[in-house]
């Protein structure tokens, strides 16, 4: 794909699916007090921190599918409380394989305004036929967590600096509560995927969280500012920012405790892989290789395509997620020979 066509795809849909939101969303600028984000800038492993409890997973309306897999809705309680009760509640779909016969566990968060799970099953779908559970995360603010009156992302990234940064904490507190159910409860290893926002969210509980059998970013990049001032989507709440004076270096400022290139993973490079877009007008190539350098230059998938068209790769996506999490898998059952089974270690002090 060349990147006259990338662009091409990427902006109909942004102007299509994207920035015609924001046209009849009113401005969500709120001035910022003094000292209102100094809690931004504690330790990661502090500001990220969860309780030690696992969270209360309901699971709703299963159903068998392809014989031996159960889909069903699943949700739990966040540990983060925004003022929003609707966004306290997590929502997911997981599918998974009948009497817990799984090899392990991936945990797959979307991508900014999706209103869907549907686009990432695509990315999962191999994986999943080859004994691995899927648990679908929903991000806050997102979906069924979308407050009455706004659509799926509304109150996620926008011109309300402070509730961004809220939001996105409460996601990365979010998969980490998720990681404490699997690990304890289904006793498997975890493996974390993330498109776009997702990948910035699961990027940053890599951060803080040693756990997790491997990482995979679709689309994630080293600061989350930089999106802001990047692609059609976030014209107008690039626009209310300057409008307020707020310029792109203040807002990487702002952000800087929530962007993942500002930090070391606590996973080794060799169990972290990236795919990323040649032409991509929202996570940049610049971006994304700004993550890939601070992170001691993990494997990394370029792919032909922009931000929105990575959907037309989702074959090729959908190889690279196997591949890494078949590997990652063989190696560490390999390393636990001649044990019943994987014995997952519990993370305490955190």
């Amino acid at each position: 794909m060349n990147r006259a066509f990338a662009h091409f795809v990427d902006n109909a849909i942004e102007y299509t699916l994207g920035r015609y939101k924001h046209w009849y969303t009113p401005n969500q600028f709120q001035p910022i007090p003094d000292g209102a984000i100094d809690w931004s800038k504690n330790p990661p492993e502090s500001f990220f921190a969860i309780p030690d409890d696992l969270p209360d997973l309901t699971f709703e309306q299963p159903y068998v599918f392809h014989h031996d897999r159960v889909r069903s809705l699943f949700t739990f309680p966040s540990p983060y409380t925004s003022p929003h009760p609707t966004n306290n509640i997590v929502h997911g779909l997981a599918d998974l394989r009948a009497n817990r016969k799984s090899r392990g566990a991936l945990i797959l968060v979307h991508g900014y305004m999706m209103s869907s799970f549907a686009p990432l099953r695509l990315f999962a779908e191999l994986v999943a036929k080859h004994g691995v559970d899927i648990y679908y995360l929903s991000l806050p603010y997102h979906m069924q967590r979308a407050p009455l009156g706004t659509w799926s992302g509304q109150y996620s990234l926008s011109s309300d600096v402070v509730r961004s940064i809220e939001s996105f904490r409460q996601g990365v507190m979010d998969v980490r509560a998720l990681i404490n159910w699997i690990q304890r409860e289904a006793r498997q290893p975890v493996f974390l995927a993330g498109m776009s926002l997702g990948a910035f969210t699961c990027s940053m509980a890599s951060v803080v969280d040693a756990r997790p059998a491997g990482l995979i970013s679709l689309l994630g990049g080293a600061d989350l500012s930089d999106i802001v001032f990047a692609g059609n989507s976030f014209y107008l709440i690039r626009q209310s920012l300057l409008k307020h004076g707020i310029q792109h270096a203040d807002l990487e400022q702002y952000w800087a405790g929530i962007s993942p290139g500002n930090f070391r993973s606590r996973l080794p490079r060799e169990n972290i892989v990236m795919v990323a877009g040649e032409h991509d007008p929202i996570i940049t190539p610049q971006n994304a290789a700004r993550l890939w350098r601070a992170w001691d230059e993990p494997d990394i998938t370029w792919l032909p395509c922009g931000h929105a068209s990575l959907s037309l790769y989702a074959r090729r996506v959908g190889d690279v997620v196997f591949d890494f999490v078949d590997r990652r898998l063989d190696e560490l059952y390999q390393a636990d020979t001649g044990k019943a089974g994987l014995t997952v270690p519990v993370q305490t002090n955190m």
